[in-house]
């Protein structure tokens, strides 16, 4: 029985299982190990653009309030521009004729307009310097910062249906003009001015100054006037 088994186990033949020999990897990495995933940078959605700055505006040199009265050259007529916040109001005269003005102020020029009148003028050192042109003529002025009572006034009134508007600028110095007018055509140069009720003809007349008829003076419902 020992026998027979002794032949058995030497007859048998040996089962070898190969296995196909794999080539290494350059470098010496393993070829079987698992490769690691590789993060890709993704940018995050939730980021928001930087804000840029936009550049600071200068601010406008032009004064927010100022008043300026003054002599015209070769006319001898006298001019005042009156500036509040940005808004101009100016009249120019002479005795015998005027102009009521409205315009704009910017980067300390003074653009005015009024009836066949144009005023320019640039703002330094404490003047208005600039020119008028009148219909068919043209003039130089300077006119000074002043203070009140100096300055421009203007007076409104009703007779008859008839509209009654005074005007008038005085200078430190005393010197006065201005230009009553009845409706538009028939009018005369104005009294001294005293800074009080102007009696015209029995009409009580209350000077305003800037503060008081600008407003009311550019509403576009106004009169040319």
């Amino acid at each position: 029985m020992t026998a027979g088994l002794t032949v058995a186990s030497a007859t048998a033949s040996p089962q070898i299982q190969e296995t196909a020999a794999v080539p290494a990897a350059a470098g010496g990495a393993d070829p079987l190990a698992t490769p690691e995933a590789t993060e890709e940078a993704t940018p995050d959605a939730t980021q928001e653009p930087e804000e840029v700055a936009a550049p600071e505006q200068e601010e406008d040199p032009t004064p927010k309030k100022a008043d300026y009265a003054g002599v015209v050259d070769q006319n001898g007529g006298l001019i005042a521009i009156s500036i509040r916040k940005g808004k101009v109001v100016g009249y120019f005269c002479d005795g015998k004729i005027e102009a009521w003005l409205r315009g704009t102020a910017a980067d300390n020029t003074v653009t005015l307009e009024g009836k066949d009148t144009l005023v320019t003028a640039a703002l330094r050192g404490g003047k208005a310097q600039g020119r008028i042109e009148y219909k068919n003529k043209s003039w130089r002025f300077s006119a000074a910062t002043v203070k009140k009572p100096s300055g421009l006034y203007r007076a409104t009134a009703q007779v008859r249906g008839a509209r009654v508007v005074g005007g008038w600028i005085k200078l430190p110095n005393g010197q006065s003009v201005g230009r009553i007018m009845l409706g538009e055509n028939s009018g005369e140069a104005a009294a001294a001015f005293d800074g009080g009720v102007q009696e015209w003809y029995g009409i009580p007349l209350t000077p305003q100054d800037p503060d008081q008829f600008i407003d009311s003076f550019l509403s576009p419902a106004a009169p040319a006037s």
